[in-house]
C-alpha cells in the first residue's frame, strides 16, 4: 500500500503519531511529487502499464472528511461530488 497525501503537513503528521519518540528528519520517507491528474489517467488508463499506481491509496484531508460528515446529504468517504 503506497499512501497519497495532499499536503506534506498531513504526512509528517500521521508520521509523527506512528513514530512519537523520533523527529520527523530522522524517519522521513522519500517523498515522490506527482501530477494529480497524470496519476489519475495511469488509474484509468485501458492496459496501462504504470504499475506505480496500483497500490496507491489516497488519504483525505482530516478537514475535508469532516466537512463531508457535516454535510446534510449522506455522501460515501471518497465519493467525488460535481456541480454545475
Amino acid at each position: 500500500m503506497t499512501p497519497v497525501y495532499f499536503r506534506i503537513k498531513d504526512l509528517v503528521s500521521e508520521y509523527q503519531k506512528q513514530y512519537p519518540n523520533t523527529t520527523y528528519e530522522e524517519i522521513a520517507p522519500k517523498i515522490k511529487v506527482r501530477e494529480l491528474n497524470e496519476t489519475f489517467r495511469a488509474m484509468i488508463r485501458p492496459g496501462a502499464k504504470d504499475e506505480s499506481v496500483r497500490n496507491m491509496v489516497f488519504v483525505p484531508i482530516p478537514e475535508s472528511v469532516e466537512k463531508a460528515k457535516e454535510c446534510s446529504r449522506n455522501y460515501k468517504l471518497g465519493e467525488m461530488i460535481l456541480t454545475k
